[in-house]
């Protein structure tokens, strides 16, 4: 011990203040951290423990500002697993067990491809942010969260809990009235499993992280797996169901040539009501200016040409009034879904809304209102 520190012991003996030994030391020239320090050595020459790296853990240390962030971005990521497992699920549900008062869409597939791009995403980042999570606090059994993290947390488990009670309500509520049917039951069995992974996953967080139980990893590790089944497992049936992404592209192109079509079909009407006949050739829109906004609908989405045109009947009475029959043809890359006209997918257009792949063709009748050509 050297003489600084046998001085301060001797000065705190005496019970002499901190702060009036810190000016005396400095007073006689010794600097503020010196003198700090002087007063550190004079404590342990007292008898007072330093703390040694099996102590330190022992004392609580609050947790940062990156464990609240990562905490509150496992969340959002949880909730975008479970909505997206949820979604795959009900939409393969829906496919297997149709329901005549719920049509599906081109849409329904949408949701599903979304679905997919969310679960290859956000499942891999939040295990990762799971990982994070328990072992700062695994490192650093001092280590407290803080009152955000924990209020997050059980909000999570109170959503997940009511979910399980009104899920179980309703299909008990629903037995009772005698109108359970393999569709609803799945779909309830589906949240049930969800809310059930999510509120039992939380609560063994709880007791490891807040009340500092003993749970073993594997049993976290569990968890991972059994939810990474799913995800395999809904990515499996959401492909089956909504079909491949080169699949998904055909489909957007067959759906583009249908309005395409249907567009031409309108402009080529109008000609007709206007000039009297029908067009010898799509050439004649193109040269004519009054019809220059219908060279968007004259193309092929994918091959860049034109489609097909042919006049069937020139001019032909239906009744009182002048008509004639022209014949628009396209080549298409998958057979129509009966479920997206059904729907209105297409909008107005009513051309070839059912169509098998490959070369297609219908006939129209168009008014010819205009000037008969002498």
């Amino acid at each position: 011990m050297n003489q600084l520190a046998s001085y301060v012991q001797g000065r705190l003996q005496a019970g002499i203040a901190k702060a009036h030994i810190k000016e005396e030391l400095q007073a006689v020239g010794w600097s503020e951290d010196e003198a700090e320090g002087a007063y550190r050595d004079g404590l342990v020459a007292m008898g007072i423990p330093m703390p040694s790296e099996v102590d330190r853990p022992t004392l609580a240390r609050q947790s940062s500002a990156v464990d609240v962030v990562i905490n509150f971005f496992s969340f959002i990521l949880l909730g975008i697993v479970a909505y997206g497992l949820g979604s795959l699920f009900f939409s393969v549900i829906d496919k297997s067990f149709p329901d005549p008062l719920v049509q599906r869409s081109w849409f329904s597939d949408q949701a599903i491809h979304h679905a997919i791009a969310s679960l290859v995403i956000a499942f891999p980042a939040y295990v990762v942010a799971m990982r994070f999570w328990f072992r700062r606090f695994q490192a650093d059994e001092g280590r407290t969260e803080s009152g955000l993290t924990k209020w997050l947390t059980y909000i999570v488990l109170l959503i997940a809990s009511i979910t399980i009670v009104g899920d179980l309500i309703t299909v008990l509520y629903t037995l009772l009235q005698g109108e359970i049917t393999a569709r609803f039951l799945l779909k309830a069995v589906t949240l049930l499993v969800l809310a059930g992974l999510v509120s039992g996953f939380y609560y063994l967080e709880r007791k490891k992280i807040q009340y500092r139980k003993a749970i073993r990893p594997s049993v976290f590790r569990g968890f991972g797996w059994v939810v990474a089944g799913l995800v395999v497992i809904g990515i499996g049936l959401g492909f089956m169901d909504a079909g491949s992404p080169e699949q998904a592209r055909k489909r957007a192109f067959d759906m583009q040539r249908t309005n395409r079509l249907g567009s031409l079909s309108t402009c080529i009407e109008r000609y007709a009501r206007e000039m009297g006949q029908l067009p010898q050739s799509l050439d004649d829109l193109k040269k004519s200016a009054g019809y220059a906004y219908c060279a968007d609908s004259i193309q092929d989405p994918k091959t860049k040409t034109d489609f097909e045109y042919r006049v069937v009947t020139p001019s032909r009475l239906q009744g009182q009034a002048r008509v004639g029959d022209f014949e628009l043809c396209a080549n298409f890359d998958l057979p129509s879904a009966a479920e997206d006209d059904d729907n209105g997918l297409y909008g107005g257009s009513v051309l070839l809304r059912r169509h098998p792949a490959g070369h297609s063709c219908d006939t129209v009748t168009a008014q010819l209102v205009g000037r008969k050509p002498g």
